[in-house]
């Protein structure tokens, strides 16, 4: 009588992260069009080839301007997404331009972003517009903002200095879930400028 090997456990199993306690995330954020972040895209491999990192730039859908973090929950509950939709459709403002001139390596260990810093402008008033509708829904709105679009993570700091300027123009901005570790966004809603 033969009998078949017994696999108890896989030996890869250990090298995945566990997802946080809290591993459903909801945030507000504008989005670059497809050429800009392919663009943004290129620069980050360049950094990444210059500086020798082993890191990976993120893919170019992935690359975004966050405004507003909503909430990390256990799971994600239909009252909140309500409200941040709410909070959305009562943003009126015409599109806008946002310029990123600098790069900076930003802390947050365990690793650490590297960014474009956008510079002042109309990105501050959406922020701002954005905030005062979130808590009129009963959500907490951040008071602080530094637009800036990650590019990386990176284990070290990385030199900072100005670039050669990227500009997009925002026409819309979205609330996206994302599932973290899993590197999964989805789009629940999006909300277009001028309209």
């Amino acid at each position: 009588m033969s009998s078949a090997p017994v696999q108890c456990a896989f030996d890869f199993v250990q090298d995945f992260p566990a997802r946080p306690k809290r591993p459903e995330r909801l945030f507000f954020a504008i989005f670059p069009d497809m050429q800009t972040a392919a663009v943004a895209r290129r620069l980050a491999s360049r950094f990444v080839e210059e500086a020798r990192l082993p890191e990976k730039p993120l893919r170019a859908e992935r690359l975004h301007i966050s405004l507003h973090h909503v909430g990390d929950y256990r799971r994600l509950r239909e009252k909140f997404v309500y409200a941040a939709r709410q909070a959305g459709q009562a943003v009126t403002m015409p599109p806008f331009d946002v310029t990123l001139r600098a790069a900076a390596s930003l802390d947050g260990p365990p690793r650490r972003p590297f960014v474009l810093l956008g510079e002042d402008g109309p990105v501050f008033t959406l922020h701002e517009r954005l905030g005062i509708a979130m808590s009129g829904n009963g959500l907490r709105a951040a008071r602080r903002f530094m637009p800036h679009m990650t590019l990386f993570y990176g284990a070290k700091p990385m030199s900072t200095g100005e670039i050669e300027p990227i500009r997009f123009t925002v026409r819309a901005f979205s609330l996206i879930h994302s599932k973290l570790w899993l590197t999964e966004y989805e789009t629940i809603g999006c909300w277009r400028l001028g309209d």
